[in-house]
């Protein structure tokens, strides 16, 4: 059963969304949480070109961002420590100055999963389709499951414990490890799950693996699972297909591995990177 949750915190809206997902499923789960409140101050005085004459200028540019990046969390640290023992919640606060992949990479060791706002901890290389490239690596690192949560004020979606949790299983190694930890943290626990998977070739196929997920949920206590499958004539792309379902089951969360028969083996295919991308509730991933 989950026991710990690490969330990334650095004060744009993605994280604290991520913060709010963090706290409920503690509370659910009865686990502890961690806030880590993440600055990276190499980065915010990184080399860059300036006029001549302007060294002193971004000097003092660089003092006023590294006070202000200071001062923000600060403060979000301070809210969730408030919002935690509100909840009656298990929690402890760290602050790092330090790049967010290797902190959370550290920290996570201790940890079973690791909660992330989907447009925060942005880089020195920039984005990855609209998903920060450090979000993209921390996923990629495979150390822990991560759970991707989007803005809420951007059209995203807090988890409804109520709603359906929709798993899209293609049989591949990366979503078999993804369901089986899904089971294991007992995230899918008293809850409505539905196995979506696609197949080329027949419909008839694509029911049969579902069902094999099924199983292995249901021998994890998972009592109110349901196998989807579909033929690849009804689905469209499996980003269409996953994105689609959802909408339909008004699902509350999604979980993933790499998805999708044609060579997507890279957590980022085209499959994946679209789901984060338009998705507007979370996202479980494991690699």
């Amino acid at each position: 059963m989950l026991k710990s949750v690490l969330v990334a915190l650095d004060g744009s809206s993605s994280s604290i969304a991520g913060a709010s997902f963090a706290l409920r499923l503690a509370s659910r789960l009865h686990a502890s949480v961690e806030g880590l409140g993440l600055v990276n101050s190499d980065w915010i005085q990184r080399p860059q070109p300036v006029p001549i004459g302007g060294l002193a200028y971004k000097r003092a540019l660089d003092l006023k961002l590294l006070n202000s990046a200071d001062e923000r969390i600060d403060a979000v640290l301070h809210a969730f420590g408030s919002d935690a023992r509100r909840a009656g919640i298990t929690f402890s606060t760290k602050r790092i100055d330090a790049d967010a992949l290797s902190s959370i990479g550290t920290e996570s060791i201790e940890h079973d999963l690791v909660v992330v706002g989907r447009n925060s901890l942005f880089d020195a290389e920039g984005e990855l389709d609209r998903i920060p490239l450090c979000v993209d690596r921390i996923v990629r690192s495979g150390l822990r499951p991560v759970v991707v949560v989007p803005d809420a004020d951007k059209g995203g979606r807090a988890e409804n414990d109520a709603a359906p949790l929709l798993v899209a299983f293609d049989g591949s190694a990366a979503a078999s490890r993804t369901l089986h930890m899904l089971a294991l943290l007992g995230i899918a626990a008293e809850r409505d799950v539905h196995i979506l998977t696609q197949n080329n070739r027949s419909e008839r196929q694509a029911a049969a693996e579902a069902e094999r997920a099924c199983a292995l949920l249901r021998r994890h206590g998972v009592a109110r699972v349901k196998g989807v499958g579909l033929g690849d004539m009804q689905a469209g792309t499996p980003a269409e297909a996953i994105l689609g379902t959802a909408k339909v089951l008004g699902a509350g969360m999604i979980a993933m591995g790499a998805y999708g028969h044609s060579g997507i083996r890279e957590i980022f295919g085209s499959c994946t990177r679209a789901v984060l991308t338009e998705a507007r509730l979370p996202l479980f991933l494991h690699h």
